[in-house]
């Protein structure tokens, strides 16, 4: 007994503990060229709704954020954008998708979106076309994507939106 309790602590912990972890790992790092050119809509806002529900034969859960637009980078002038996104909870079941954008109401964010065949803005590239955007703690500059003032972020996307038109 004691010989199977070995074997099976060595297949279930040891043995993942051996293989490398890039093995499952599927995601490519998407640059900010290849987010800008696939959106059709990039803005920095605030997220004021995030609402989840069935879909109609209720066999997924879809949510429904609504983005409170700030600046306009990519794509016509809209006041808010909605957005949807696989995944969500509904009276207490839960759908959870890796790789997928989450968003929580008040935070503020950069999104790359792309409208779908039925007109639906989707996220550009799962989790990486949504940045958060945080307020240093020393000076109180907004920024985004690691140590970048969003006000550089966001002149960088406009001049490359620019070249792309020109």
């Amino acid at each position: 007994m004691k010989s199977l309790a070995c074997w099976c602590f060595i297949v279930l912990i040891a043995l993942p503990l051996c293989i490398p972890v890039s093995i499952g790992a599927q995601t490519r790092t998407a640059s900010m060229e290849m987010l800008a050119r696939q959106a059709d809509v990039v803005v920095v806002g605030k997220v004021s709704r995030v609402s989840s529900t069935w879909n109609d034969d209720k066999s997924r859960i879809m949510t429904t954020v609504t983005v409170e637009v700030d600046q306009q980078v990519k794509g016509a002038g809209a006041s808010a954008i909605t957005l949807v996104t696989p995944g969500g909870e509904v009276d207490g079941v839960g759908e959870l998708y890796s790789h997928t954008a989450q968003f929580k109401k008040d935070e503020e964010v950069v999104v790359f979106a792309q409208k779908d065949a039925r007109g639906h803005l989707r996220v550009v590239a799962g989790e990486q076309g949504k940045l958060n955007v945080r307020a240093d703690k020393t000076t109180g500059i907004r920024m985004v994507a690691g140590d970048t003032r969003l006000e550089d972020f966001v002149s960088h996307l406009k001049e490359m939106e620019k070249a792309v038109q020109d």
